[in-house]
């Protein structure tokens, strides 16, 4: 059962929450969606088309929020379990991101004592914020200012040459 006909059109709650199996598959195809980005990260000009490619969906998808963040939204007084999945899974794409930006500064491009987990942190914050943005206002380029603040503060600990 989708998303949708579980709580109508509009988000508004028509039946009990998704299962933490539903917000584990929603995940599953999230990251499915953005294709090998988030599992390739190995430069900035990776997290630079990770970004492009987050935009482009943006872009595609008529209320510009994430689909996790909606699930958020709609958990945040339900289920414990199910708003623990999300939790979870919020942490495995988090996750994903850090450990990105760990290659790029084993490779060399990110000095030694950038937090990998923090800047993960900093990319998610913008990417959730900047959907939401992106959702009241109708206009993703809210989404593309958030994601490149937090793109200028991972470049914050590039190694200068």
């Amino acid at each position: 059962m989708d998303l949708v006909d579980r709580y109508g059109q509009d988000g508004g709650r028509a039946d009990a929450p998704p299962a933490e199996e539903a917000v584990e598959a929603r995940l599953g195809r999230l990251l499915a969606i953005q294709g090998p980005l988030p599992n390739n990260l190995h430069s900035v000009r990776d997290l630079v088309q990770w970004r492009d490619e987050v935009v482009r969906l943006g872009q595609r998808r008529d209320d510009g929020i994430c689909p996790l963040g909606d699930l958020a939204e709609l958990l945040a007084d339900g289920d414990e379990a199910a708003r623990s999945a999300v939790r979870a899974c919020l942490a495995a794409w988090e996750s994903l991101l850090a450990g990105g930006i760990t290659r790029i500064r084993e490779s060399g491009e990110l000095a030694a004592d950038a937090d990998p987990e923090r800047l993960a942190t900093s990319l998610m914050a913008a990417l959730q914020g900047g959907l939401l943005l992106a959702r009241t206002t109708r206009d993703v380029r809210r989404l593309e200012v958030a994601l490149d603040i937090a793109l200028g503060y991972v470049r914050a600990h590039a190694v200068t040459l």
